[in-house]
């Protein structure tokens, strides 16, 4: 088995490397980053490139016969310059599969993100594949996953021959991620409740997002994947579980700060304005259709996966006895 992996040299593409590098089927992984890895086996070939090169990721998927392509390399930390963040994250993934449509490719997957769906009023209690993806027009890492996740069905329509696996993964957390979302809980002197309403959230361990990618790619599973691990956490408890102050503050005056704050380029202030509705409105995923398809479980819930994050970063001791409170059945 041949693959081509952009983004490999992430925590997350480093990590699925290293997985499939270590079988012994896996003949070749060229991995296309714009940073080399800290290690490169022998089975394992470094390419320093940019995802947005179509004519490039084209020579290295024919040149190297390449049977699977995994689009992993976006950008995740929300940046000023919105017009860059979209040539990367849509018109990279646009680049990459015309290359692996004038290529032949017959396999490929693509990470996606559960905030393509959105975070609406309307969303149901748990979000399943067919709801259509809207992403939020002021919050460009949602809005663009949203776009670049229409790419990928389109590629899906127009190439019924081939197999397409569009992995939508909640909030990644784990001892190696660090990232504006981590920092919330890591640096910032309050978690904001916009409203003061009690909405949950849900993660999933990167150890569980390799897993769950290694089942996908295995079983060749066509179309959208949601992915998260089991349970939910709300807001505030994850600030109680941290001893976070928690403030409540009206949606509409958040908002306001945030997008002044964010203008201004204010320290800890790392995500436009409309990042704040998904804390205020719901956005959870089922996981039903990846466990069923191919068999995978997450080895971590949502409140574990927490814990393990926030031990990472010095927020709670090596040892601590956490008092679960029940998941509601849905």
């Amino acid at each position: 088995m041949r693959y081509l992996i952009t983004g490999g040299s992430g925590y997350i593409g480093g990590r699925l490397v290293e997985e499939l590098g270590s079988r012994e089927e896996t003949e070749l992984i060229v991995n296309v980053d714009v940073k080399a890895p800290s290690g490169n086996p022998s089975n394992v070939r470094f390419v320093h490139g940019d995802v947005r090169d179509r004519a490039a990721i084209q020579t290295l998927l024919v040149r190297h016969e390449i049977d699977c392509l995994v689009h992993l390399a976006f950008l995740l930390n929300p940046i000023h310059d919105e017009a860059l963040m979209y040539d990367v994250d849509v018109n990279g993934t646009q680049a990459v599969l015309q290359a692996a449509s004038e290529a032949g490719t017959e396999q490929v997957l693509v990470t996606s993100s559960a905030s393509a769906y959105g975070a609406w009023p309307d969303n149901p209690p748990l979000i399943t594949e067919e709801q259509p993806v809207r992403g939020v027009p002021d919050f460009s890492y949602a809005r663009d996953k949203a776009e670049a996740d229409r790419l990928c069905q389109l590629w899906a329509a127009d190439h019924p021959d081939r197999v397409i696996t569009i992995v939508r993964p909640c909030i990644v957390f784990g001892p190696s991620v660090d990232n504006f979302i981590s920092r919330t809980w890591e640096s910032y002197p309050f978690l904001p409740l916009p409203d003061g309403v009690e909405t949950e959230f849900q993660l999933v361990h990167e150890d569980d997002v390799v897993t769950a990618l290694i089942a996908l790619l295995d079983a060749k599973a066509p179309g959208p994947f949601n992915l998260t691990g089991d349970g939910t956490l709300s807001w505030r408890r994850s600030a109680e579980i941290i001893g976070m102050k928690v403030r409540e503050m009206s949606e509409k005056t958040l908002r306001r700060i945030a997008a002044v704050s964010w203008r201004l380029h204010l320290p800890r202030t790392e995500a436009p304005a409309g990042n704040i509705a998904f804390i205020r409105y719901p956005w959870m995923v089922s996981n039903e259709k990846l466990k069923s398809e191919t068999g995978w479980e997450p080895r971590y819930d949502t409140l574990e996966t927490f814990e393990i994050t926030m031990r990472a970063k010095g927020k709670l001791p090596d040892v601590v006895a956490t008092t679960r409170e029940p998941v509601p059945a849905r």
